[in-house]
């Protein structure tokens, strides 16, 4: 089972990538955690990466394929989430050739759909713990006590980009750079759209509920 789980910034794409991984028993790639891990490890592909890190650029989707292509070989007999990745129309066509490679393909590409007016307003209410990592949100997902972490009780914090202007730029560009993927995968016949409205269960019960229905079925959900 090969999956892509896509959305804009602020639809809970983390939350629900995590709670897929559990139930569905799958491994999570994520080219941002993947590159944290291999710059740390000094590795290779870290070490490139790093150069570029340090500048503030971005990292070459040379770097990147080659993250792909060593995760699918190392978890070729696994099931895989992809969080966040692909991003553009190149990346979605280089990993669907690596898969080629390997007698694989994209089995689902999931879209968690908001409105943008909904989005500013989740983003705006999201709050973290600077100490654990912990991320919350005024309306979907309150801490017990208002404005301190669950977990270690640290006063939360706003991040630094969660500001309205910042917030549409990144929308801006998802639309931009992102979005085509839709039309990518439907032409793929494997793109299902789900309303991301709605605390965390509800919206993992709709993207449960899509999986289940195209695995047991084959149904096509665009």
């Amino acid at each position: 089972m090969r999956i892509v789980l896509f959305g804009p910034p602020g639809v809970g794409k983390g939350t629900q990538a995590q709670l897929l991984c559990e139930k569905y028993n799958m491994v999570k790639f994520s080219s941002g955690d993947l590159l944290r891990e291999e710059v740390a490890l000094s590795s290779p592909t870290g070490r490139k990466a790093e150069q570029f890190i340090k500048k503030g650029h971005l990292v070459p989707d040379d770097i990147i394929y080659e993250l792909v292509d060593d995760f699918l070989v190392e978890n070729a007999e696994q099931d895989i989430l992809f969080d966040g990745f692909p991003r553009n129309l190149n990346q979605a066509r280089s990993l669907e050739k690596s898969l080629a490679q390997l007698g694989q393909t994209i089995d689902i590409a999931l879209e968690m759909h908001l409105d943008s007016a909904e989005i500013v307003g989740r983003l705006l209410g999201r709050r973290c713990c600077p100490k654990c990592g912990r991320i919350y949100n005024s309306t979907t997902t309150p801490p017990a006590s208002d404005g301190f972490c669950d977990v270690d009780h640290t006063p939360l914090v706003r991040r630094d980009d969660d500001t309205e202007e910042i917030i549409r730029r990144r929308l801006g560009i998802y639309d931009e750079e992102t979005r085509p993927l839709v039309d990518y995968y439907k032409s793929l016949n494997v793109y299902c759209r789900v309303d991301a409205r709605g605390d965390r269960q509800t919206v993992f019960e709709r993207i449960s509920k899509a999986v289940n229905g195209h695995f047991n079925n084959r149904c096509r959900c665009n």
